[in-house]
C-alpha cells in the first residue's frame, strides 16, 4: 500500500494542508494569501481549523465534531 504523505503525517495534518492549498481567499475582504498557514486544535470531541487573515483579521473557522 503507498501513502501520499510524509512520514509521520496524520489524516488531520493532510485535512489542514488541503485548507492551505485551497482556501486562500479572505471570504470577509477578498485578501488572497498565498502564505497562509491553517492551524488545529481540538477539544477531544471536536477539531477546530482556523486561519485568521492578515489584511482585515477575520477568522475562517471549520469545525468538525468527532
Amino acid at each position: 500500500m503507498t501513502t501520499r504523505g510524509g512520514i509521520g503525517e496524520t489524516p488531520l495534518d493532510r485535512l489542514r494542508k488541503h485548507y492551505e492549498r485551497t482556501r486562500k481567499r479572505c471570504t470577509a475582504c477578498g485578501y488572497v494569501d498565498t502564505d497562509g498557514r491553517w492551524t488545529a486544535a481540538t477539544t477531544g470531541s471536536e477539531i477546530t481549523y482556523e486561519h485568521v487573515c492578515p489584511s482585515c483579521g477575520y477568522a475562517d473557522r471549520i469545525v468538525i465534531q468527532t
